[in-house]
């Protein structure tokens, strides 16, 4: 929603195999204006919405590894926080397959904890002083652009075992309740600042953290429910703006049953395929097959999955699947497993 976009972007573009455009000058134009205060960073015009300076009070950011929100110049300060240190994670990823130095970049992509407050559990508005905003609340929106902590805590996707420990073991049960409320029924259509919303980017991601978490078979319930309960036909079968595109590739994705782990790499989390078969080619001449024979409404949950003939623990795909092109078959049922538990150290 704010950060810096175009650089995990163009770094997951990298990533997946896409050559078709200048990788080295568009990786130092997006580290210099990553690294050097442009003339707009401290320029207000626009704000909130489309706020003039890309990298705003840049300088500032710099010296306080995190975006005061009473100094930003930006729609939220937390929610640049977040954004920035995603974006530089992926350019040091990006950086470090052209071979260039990254050590700074990837110091910066941890900068998110910096407004991790341990004292509430949430991402929190903070000052230019270190203090933090008062009257937090989890439905707040103070720091974050049209979301609320409770969605934006889950933007760190390059980090999730860190996440998970500043959580102390509950990130599991959070998630639940994120997608849940309080009698255990689905809350996956939005319109509470508590729990998931499907019309909005800030939380988009957050169905497929389960993977990371040691429970794949969440994801794929998850991303079920959604798929079946908030898309649909006609005029009103997308649940909010399409933002370029967004909402309608996160549909493509889920009934895929694959969808990118972190921006600026080329993993893919495995869900629940909604069809038997699906063959992508890809202009490069690079073949990915993904088939799930006995996927059906009642038949939600892998039990099993091989990779090019070879049985495959992890849930999540390597890179060269989508760079070399692979077949997956996934063998569905109607119970969850224990497919995929192992937590991933991403």
């Amino acid at each position: 929603m704010t950060g810096d976009p175009a650089a995990p972007t163009l770094a997951t573009f990298a990533a997946m195999g896409v050559r078709n455009f200048d990788a080295f000058g568009s990786f130092e134009s997006l580290v210099h204006q990553a690294t050097v205060q442009n003339t707009d960073a401290e320029n207000d015009g626009g704000c909130p919405g489309q706020c003039t300076g890309q990298r705003p009070a840049l300088d500032t950011y710099l010296a306080k590894h995190y975006a005061p929100q009473d100094a930003c110049h930006c729609w939220g300060g937390t929610a640049e926080t977040l954004e920035n240190s995603l974006a530089d994670f992926a350019l040091a990823q990006w950086g470090t397959r052209l071979g260039a130095n990254v050590n700074s970049l990837k110091d910066r992509g941890g900068w998110w904890k910096n407004t991790f407050d341990p004292a509430v559990g949430y991402q929190r508005a903070r000052k230019a002083d270190g203090t933090w905003q008062p009257g937090f609340t989890p439905s707040t929106d103070v720091g974050f652009a049209q979301g609320s902590s409770a969605t934006y805590t889950w933007m760190v996707p390059q980090d999730v075992s860190r996440l998970a420990s500043l959580m102390n073991g509950a990130a599991v049960q959070r998630l639940d309740a994120f997608f849940h409320d309080e009698n255990g029924n689905w809350a996956v259509k939005g319109g509470s600042a508590l729990r998931y919303d499907p019309t909005n980017e800030p939380g988009l991601h957050t169905p497929w953290l389960y993977n990371g978490l040691g429970s794949a078979w969440k994801t794929q319930a998850t991303t079920r429910e959604i798929v079946d309960t908030v898309y649909g036909v006609g005029p009103a079968g997308l649940p909010g703006n399409d933002d370029l595109g967004t909402l309608s590739a996160w549909y493509v994705f889920a009934a895929i049953g694959l969808f990118p782990q972190t921006p600026g790499r080329a993993e893919l989390l495995v869900g629940s395929p909604l069809f038997p078969k699906v063959d992508v080619r890809r202009s490069n001449g690079v073949h990915l097959t993904v088939e799930a024979p006995a996927t059906s409404d009642a038949n939600q949950y892998v039990q099993s999955l091989s990779l090019d003939g070879r049985d495959r623990a992890e849930s999540w795909l390597p890179e060269s699947f989508i760079t070399r092109g692979g077949r997956i078959v996934v063998q569905m049922g109607a119970a969850p497993t224990n497919w995929g538990t192992a937590p991933i150290d991403y």
